[in-house]
C-alpha cells in the first residue's frame, strides 16, 4: 500500500526535474563580468613608451597605481573586446593627458608631475561596474647608461631605393674606429629611456632636441688652434636611423668634410643630455661617447707574377690592404696602350682590411707590357696600386754559319732569345758538345759554345736555342726545355752549320751584348729539314767581305801551298 502511495510522488518529481532542465535559461544573467591582463607584469624604462593591453567583457576602468603612489591615471575601457593602452612615460609631465596617454579617455586624479614618471612597481587593476575584475603591474626601471660603438660602412649603402634603414644597417657595418676618410662612421647607440625625447631630426640639443646632443669632438688640439666641434646635424653630414624596437639608435656621419691634418685625425661623438632641456637629469650629462679615428684612404697592392715568362700560365693574383670599410667594392683595372680593357672585375674589402683577386688573362695577351691598377667609385687609387705588367712571350732566332774550329769550340755569329738563355750546341745524332754561358735576353753576336769533349771528325753540328727557365743561370737539361716557334706549341729554334776541323782555328772576339730593348727583330720561316730536328730558318744578315756562307775557307796553309805550285808551273812553262 505504501508503494501505491509513493509511486505518483516519484513520477512528479522525475516529471520536475526534466522539466526543469527544458526551461530556456538567460546565459546573461548567468555570468559575470569579467577582464585579464596580456601580461601580469608589464614593465618599461623610464622615459619609454609602454603597452598595456587588457581584455573586458564590458565597458570598464583601467586604472594604474594610486594616491600611495602620487600617481593614479584612471583610462575608460569602452564596449567590449581587447584595448591597448600606450603610455608615453617621458611625456607624464604634461597637464594635458591626452598629450602622453593614447587608447582610451584619460584622467589623472593626483597631482600633475613635475617629473618623468619615478621607478617603481605600480598596481593596475580592471573595474566594471565598480568591482575588480583584473589585477597586474606596471614595472618601471631605472634608465641605465647609453653605450656607444664605432662602425665604418662603405657609402654604397645609401645607394639603394630605401636608403639608409634600420634593416639595411646592420649588415652593412663592422665594429672599429679607424674609418677612412670620405666612408661612413656608423655610431650604434644602445639606448635607455631616450625613445620618447630623441627627435631624429634634431638632436643639436636645446628645446627642439628635448636637450638631447650629439657632436663629433676633436681630441688634439694643436698649438695656437682651437677645438673643432661638429654637431650631428644633416647640413655636417649626418643621418639619424632609430631602431626603438630593439633599444637601438643608429648615427650614421659621413666622414668626407671632417677635417684631417696629416695621416690621421682622432674624434670623439659624445650624447649630451642637457638639464635644462631633458626632464631625465637636472645638470648636463654625457651619457655616451664613442672614438672615431680619420685616416686618410689608402690601399696598397701586390701583384704575383707582375712579369710572367712564356711557360708560365697567364694568371696573376693581386692582394693588398687598404683603409677602406669592409665591403667597399673596388675594381681591378689593367689596359694596355691602344687596347680594349683586359680585366675590368670587382674586388671586394674584407672585414680585416684586406682584398685579394685572381685574374686569368687570354692567350692573345702574350707579348703586352701593360699597366694594372684598383679604381674606387668615388676616389682616384690609381697613383697609390698602378703596377706594370709584363707578360713576355716566347720568341728566339740564331745564325749558325760554316766554319772551320780546332775541335774545341764553334761560334755562332748571332743571337736573339727573348727572355735570355743558353745556346747547345749537339752533333747530327743528338749527341751533346757544348753550351754557352748565360745570356741574358736581347741580341748577341759571336757567341763562343765551348765543347766539353773535342771534336774529333768534320761534320754537321745543330746549335740550339734553350730558355733558362728556373731563371738560376745554369744550364740544366731537365729545368732549361729549348725555345720554340709560336710560344710553346711549334718547332725548336735551331739552326745548322757544317763545321770543319783546323788545328790552327782561332777563337773569335765575342761582341758586345745588346739589350732587348735595342734587338733588331728577326723574320723567321719554319721548315722541316732532314736532320734529326725541325730547325727554324732565319733571314740571312748581310755577307761581310771576309765571310760567307757558300762553302768552307781555304785555310792559310793551304793558301801557301797553292801559290808555290803555282810558281812552279810558271817556271815550268817558261
Amino acid at each position: 500500500m505504501s508503494y501505491a502511495v509513493r509511486t505518483p510522488s516519484l513520477l512528479v518529481a522525475v516529471m520536475v526535474l526534466v522539466a526543469s532542465l527544458l526551461a530556456p535559461v538567460s546565459l546573461a544573467a548567468a555570468e559575470e563580468p569579467s577582464a585579464s591582463f596580456e601580461n601580469d607584469v608589464t614593465t618599461v624604462t623610464r622615459g619609454d613608451e609602454v603597452e598595456i593591453t587588457v581584455s573586458h567583457s564590458e565597458s570598464g576602468t583601467l586604472h594604474i597605481g594610486g594616491d600611495d603612489y602620487g600617481y593614479h591615471l584612471m583610462v575608460n575601457l569602452s564596449g567590449s573586446g581587447t584595448t591597448t593602452v600606450t603610455i608615453d612615460t617621458y611625456n607624464s609631465t604634461a597637464n594635458n593627458t591626452s598629450a602622453y596617454v593614447s587608447g582610451g579617455s584619460a584622467t589623472l586624479t593626483t597631482a600633475q608631475l613635475d617629473e618623468p614618471l619615478e621607478p617603481s612597481t605600480y598596481v593596475m587593476n580592471v573595474t566594471i561596474g565598480g568591482v575588480e575584475r583584473a589585477i597586474g603591474q606596471l614595472k618601471v626601471t631605472p634608465r641605465g647608461n647609453t653605450s656607444a660603438q664605432t662602425h665604418v660602412a662603405p657609402k654604397a649603402i645609401n645607394d639603394s631605393e630605401d636608403g639608409l634603414t634600420s634593416e639595411s644597417i646592420p649588415g652593412s657595418i663592422t665594429e672599429r674606429q679607424m674609418v677612412a676618410q670620405g666612408d661612413y662612421a656608423v655610431i650604434k647607440l644602445n639606448e635607455s629611456g631616450l625613445e620618447s625625447a630623441l627627435n631624429t631630426s634634431d638632436v643639436s640639443g636645446g628645446a627642439a632636441a628635448n636637450g638631447i646632443e650629439i657632436s663629433m669632438n676633436q681630441l688634439e688640439v694643436r698649438p695656437n688652434h682651437e677645438q673643432q666641434s661638429f654637431l650631428a646635424t644633416p647640413e655636417n653630414g649626418t643621418t639619424v636611423v632609430e631602431d626603438f624596437e630593439n633599444d637601438i639608435v643608429y648615427l650614421v656621419w659621413d666622414t668626407s668634410e671632417l677635417p684631417i691634418e696629416g695621416d690621421t685625425e682622432e674624434y670623439e661623438v659624445t650624447v649630451t643630455l642637457e638639464g635644462e632641456h631633458n626632464d631625465l637629469v637636472e645638470d648636463d650629462t654625457i651619457t655616451a661617447r664613442s672614438r672615431v679615428n680619420l685616416v686618410e684612404p689608402t690601399v696598397s697592392i701586390d701583384v704575383h707574377n707582375e712579369t710572367t715568362y712564356p711557360w708560365e700560365a697567364l694568371q696573376v693574383n693581386v692582394t693588398g690592404e687598404t683603409t677602406l670599410a669592409p665591403n667597399t667594392v673596388l675594381e681591378v683595372r689593367a689596359r694596355a696602350p691602344g687596347q680594349p680593357f683586359l680585366k675590368l672585375v670587382p674586388v671586394t674589402v674584407t672585414e680585416n682590411g684586406t682584398l685579394r683577386k685572381n685574374l686569368t688573362f687570354a692567350p692573345e695577351s702574350r707579348g703586352l707590357t701593360f699597366p694594372l691598377w684598383i679604381r674606387g667609385n668615388d676616389r682616384n687609387l690609381r697613383d697609390q696600386t698602378e703596377t706594370t705588367m709584363r707578360f713576355l712571350e716566347s720568341d728566339a732566332g740564331m745564325r749558325f754559319v760554316d766554319q772551320e774550329t780546332d775541335g774545341t769550340f764553334v761560334t755562332v755569329s748571332e743571337v736573339t732569345l727573348s727572355v735570355g738563355g743558353f745556346v747547345r750546341v749537339e752533333t747530327a745524332d743528338e749527341e751533346p758538345l757544348g753550351t754557352s754561358a748565360y745570356l741574358p735576353p736581347g741580341s748577341h753576336e759571336n757567341v763562343i759554345v765551348e765543347f766539353d769533349r773535342r771534336q774529333l771528325a768534320d761534320g754537321e753540328l745543330l746549335a740550339v736555342a734553350h730558355t733558362d727557365q728556373n731563371r738560376d743561370e745554369n744550364f740544366s737539361v731537365s729545368d732549361d726545355p729549348p725555345y720554340r716557334t709560336n710560344g710553346t706549341n711549334g718547332s725548336i729554334v735551331a739552326d745548322d752549320a757544317m763545321v770543319r776541323l783546323e788545328p790552327g782555328a782561332k777563337t773569335p772576339t765575342a761582341q758586345p751584348t745588346a739589350t732587348q730593348t735595342d734587338a733588331p727583330a728577326v723574320q723567321e720561316t719554319v721548315t722541316q729539314t732532314k736532320t734529326a730536328y725541325p730547325v727554324t730558318e732565319r733571314t740571312p744578315l748581310a755577307p761581310s767581305e771576309s765571310e760567307t756562307n757558300t762553302g768552307i775557307p781555304f785555310s792559310p796553309g793551304l793558301v801557301v801551298v797553292a801559290l808555290v805550285v803555282a810558281g812552279l808551273l810558271a817556271r815550268s812553262r817558261q
